[in-house]
């Protein structure tokens, strides 16, 4: 076994502390490494849903224009290494192994947790790097989230919903609170387009801002052309009262465009208080290069399969509304798996309208919600469902009877994409 296989083991194995929400370890840990998080400016990043995406537009476009970028994201699918990179590098592994020879006795004798280590990790890896900015998505939540104890320039909350409902709660209210807690004294707000409830309480918190803006005040969008793998918009910035026509966007999903348009906000504004000039056709540029993995990633065309680690309400209405403008009931087919956390119950209802045939799956994680569960609930449904436990088998299965002309929608837990695509490495579709 290679010392960086057994390091990234180690650092795995901390995950037996579970989810311990606070900041007293991490705070600990990034003291003893003489606090990498201050070096630098940062760029924070909440919310239920498009967090990841708004996280690598912004860095695209940053980097674009010249940055030097470091990106925070969370979970990884395949590799480790994808929760921390430098513009489009992943971490290198021989920082990975350096920084746990470091750190490790500090994070056991804390009993930290897995976030924490890789939280400090990436903080730490910035500082060396010499990045000139760095994104940080929050982890879960935000007010006690490894990730808060970072003072950024600019807040960024992307649409809120429910979700991780045993740590955040079945509350509206309690959910943006946990999520508003990001912002901070002086830092200047950027709020993705939110339903009322959830506007009426992130405003009692936008006073600590120095500035706010909020996505639906801000711009006026047009999409023009929405196809399975890209989409074609205008818009318009109203508060530059700037017009750009024909803007086009590789992410598959019309919901992305919000999230990319977003992130056009805030990177608008930061290289605008960096006196660096924007230039059209950098972003335009950013816009197309964009590539993340699991985002109704098209991974065979023939047959066609798609892979989408929605996995909570909000986003599974956002990647249905895929699945009805393109195919039919009748043609698609799917298999899935949740974690525990999940609104199951709801979940199958709704899902259970756009699939002619389900298969359920577990994923490979301690909190998986069992398949016999889930099975249970699509059968209330009266659609036709089967429980293959192990995913290896429950995708060779799904693939095996589909149809030439049909289609696979794989969804649910980043565990159980993540799985799937280190088998598809091994196994070449066409």
């Amino acid at each position: 076994m290679s010392i960086y296989i057994d390091t990234v083991q180690q650092l795995f194995e901390l995950q037996k502390f579970s989810i311990k929400m606070g900041l007293s370890n991490i705070t600990e840990l990034c003291n003893f490494l003489e606090s990498p998080q201050n070096k630098y400016p940062t760029i924070h990043v909440a919310g239920t849903n498009g967090k990841g995406s708004t996280c690598i537009v912004i860095k695209n476009i940053l980097s674009a224009h010249g940055l030097k970028c470091g990106l925070y994201t969370s979970p990884h699918l395949v590799d480790f290494r994808e929760r921390i990179r430098i513009n489009d590098e992943l971490i290198q592994k021989e920082f990975i192994i350096d920084f746990w020879k470091n750190i490790s006795e500090s994070v056991k004798k804390l009993n930290a947790t897995f976030f924490d280590a890789t939280t400090a990790m990436a903080f730490k890896y910035f500082e060396i790097q010499k990045v000139d900015v760095a994104i940080i998505e929050t982890g879960l939540g935000g007010r006690l989230d490894s990730t808060n104890i970072i003072s950024p320039e600019a807040v960024v909350i992307t649409p809120i919903a429910r979700d991780h409902i045993k740590q955040l709660g079945t509350k509206t209210k309690g959910i943006v609170t946990e999520k508003a807690a990001i912002i901070k004294n002086g830092s200047t707000f950027f709020c993705g387009r939110q339903s009322k409830e959830v506007l009426s309480v992130l405003q009692n918190y936008e006073s600590k801002a120095a500035k706010s803006y909020y996505f639906q005040n801000e711009l006026l969008i047009n999409i023009s052309k929405w196809e399975k793998l890209y989409s074609n918009f205008d818009f318009t910035d109203k508060l530059r009262k700037q017009i750009y026509y024909n803007c086009r966007l590789d992410l598959p999903g019309f919901y992305q465009v919000d999230n990319a348009l977003l992130a056009y906000l805030v990177s608008r504004w930061y290289l605008e208080k960096k006196k660096i000039i924007f230039e059209e056709e950098k972003f335009r540029s950013a816009l197309i290069s964009v590539q993340w993995a699991g985002r109704l990633q098209l991974i065979s065309q023939k047959p066609e399969i798609y892979f989408d680690v929605s996995h909570n309400l909000a986003g599974l209405k956002a990647t249905l509304s895929f699945v009805k403008k393109f195919f039919d009931k009748k043609r698609c087919h799917l298999l899935i798996g949740l974690l525990e956390d999940k609104e199951y119950e709801l979940i199958a209802k709704r899902i259970s309208k756009y699939f002619s045939k389900i298969v359920v799956t577990e994923p490979v994680n301690q909190r998986a919600l069992r398949g016999t569960i889930l099975q249970k609930s699509f059968a209330r449904m009266e659609i036709e469902t089967k429980f293959i436990k192990d995913i290896k088998d429950a995708f060779e299965f799904s693939i095996k009877y589909l149809p030439a002309d049909h289609i696979l929608f794989v969804m649910g837990s980043h565990f159980l994409i993540g799985n799937l695509l280190k088998v598809l490495a091994k196994k070449r579709l066409t």
